[in-house]
């Protein structure tokens, strides 16, 4: 598999920071996130977590192109699901946020994508991703890859 371009979903304190240094070994990447002052700030080069090393990282591979940020999802080659997965009021976690970010993509899945759920998610949560992406899809059964 030939990845050119990774899609980050969430640009928080995951997210952001996965994407510079996906950015920094010389990957294409694109942060989305659904707040515009963070997107804006990214595309600036500027920072809005505190993380050493990350202000300089950031400006650096903005510069080069390598890392930009936008509200809506594009094409790409693997796709990084990096939003909240908050505590609902019965201290079960709500994957609401997972499966949006996961719906906001399949449009774009291709043959051969990876998607990764990298948000913090209870048992069983990729299995029904999966099934949600095959439901919309059924034409990527088996045919892309999705992990945890």
């Amino acid at each position: 598999m030939t990845v050119n371009k990774v899609i980050c979903m969430g640009l928080g304190y995951i997210g952001f920071p996965t994407a510079a240094m996906l950015a920094g070994k010389g990957l294409t990447v694109v942060g989305v996130d659904i707040n515009e002052r963070v997107v804006e700030s990214v595309n600036r080069g500027e920072t809005h977590i505190v993380e050493p090393g990350l202000p300089e990282m950031v400006g650096q591979v903005v510069r080069s192109g390598h890392l930009r940020a936008t509200m809506q999802p594009e094409e790409g080659d693997v796709y990084l699901i990096v939003v909240p997965t908050p505590f609902r009021g019965n201290h079960e976690p709500d994957i609401s946020y997972v499966e949006t970010a996961i719906r906001s993509v399949i449009a774009l899945l291709k043959k051969g994508n990876l998607l990764i759920i990298e948000s913090t998610s209870p048992v069983g949560t990729t299995d029904k991703m999966k099934q949600l992406v095959c439901a919309e899809r059924p034409d990527l059964e088996g045919a892309v890859y999705i992990a945890y």
